[in-house]
């Protein structure tokens, strides 16, 4: 009788929901582009071939003073009124913009040749800084057999990856609210290891000295001495590297620094807003 009621139950669920869409006016895509920029203020954009909607997480109510992260939204496949309100769109965790400090930050992982070219590989990353956790739902979307662990200092980063970006916990990931810096150092203390440290550890607003990138936590001795023993000689780690007002010296200075704590350092200059990977 239980089962009975259950198969019932889900079936009056999907004959009404299917009735609900067939009320709605399925709009074509000119119409519907017009819908969705209705939702947002400000002179209405020239449309091309194609188009879509981004999601940006920012330091302030707007994109006067830039962005922390951006992530593309899905589309709906029924085009209403009523979908086109972008705050109900999915975001396509699946989909990295290949101009962001963060696809460097990925492509990073296989051009330095500490891993294979395939979705297959197994490892044990660790994230400093999580944001709205894209990179680390990119990953866990096309590499399963990884142990994925993120770590920010704020409470809110957690709360906006799962609610507003897409990241979800699974068996091998997972978002912790702490220190980053006393995290790899305990790491350090305790003998663990990871295969590769991720770190986008950054101020929301310009600090005094510029440096955005990273965080003074993530600068001192002690912190580089027990990264470099967390990755041992067979891991690796990327810094996003940003100073507002450097030029190219400041940051092979930086390079400098932080070569006396490991085998081999790298600068990556990708020139996105002055931004700089060093590996």
């Amino acid at each position: 009788m239980i089962k009975t009621i259950l198969v019932l139950a889900s079936t009056f669920f999907v004959i009404h929901a299917t009735n609900y869409c067939l009320r709605e006016t399925e709009l074509n895509d000119d119409q519907f582009f017009d819908e969705v920029h209705g939702y947002f203020n400000g002179r209405k954009p020239q449309r091309t071939v194609s188009w879509f909607v981004a999601r940006f997480l920012t330091p302030v109510p707007s994109l006067t003073k830039g962005f922390l992260s951006m992530s593309k939204l899905a589309k709906p496949i029924f085009k209403t009124k009523r979908t086109a309100d972008t705050a109900i769109w999915p975001v396509d965790v699946g989909t990295m913009d290949v101009l962001t400090p963060n696809a460097v930050e990925f492509a990073t992982l296989f051009t330095s040749g500490h891993f294979p070219i395939n979705h297959d590989f197994t490892g044990n990353f660790t994230f400093l800084g999580v944001a709205t956790g894209g990179l680390m739902s990119f990953l866990n979307e096309h590499f399963k057999n990884i142990k994925i662990t993120g770590i920010d200092i704020d409470p809110q980063s957690e709360y906006l990856a799962k609610k507003w970006f897409g990241y979800h916990d699974r068996d091998n990931s997972k978002i912790l609210i702490g220190d980053g810096a006393e995290f790899i150092i305990k790491m350090a203390e305790r003998g663990e290891t990871s295969n590769a440290v991720l770190i986008d550890a950054c101020h929301n607003i310009e600090p005094a000295d510029g440096i955005f990138c990273p965080v003074e936590a993530a600068r001192t001795p002690q912190f580089l001495d027990s990264l470099s023993k967390v990755i041992g000689l067979k891991g690796m780690t990327t810094f996003n590297v940003y100073n507002h007002h450097a030029k190219s010296d400041s940051y092979k200075r930086v390079l400098s620094d932080f070569s006396k704590h490991f085998v081999e350092c790298k600068l990556i200059e990708n020139y996105i807003g002055n931004v700089r990977n060093l590996m």
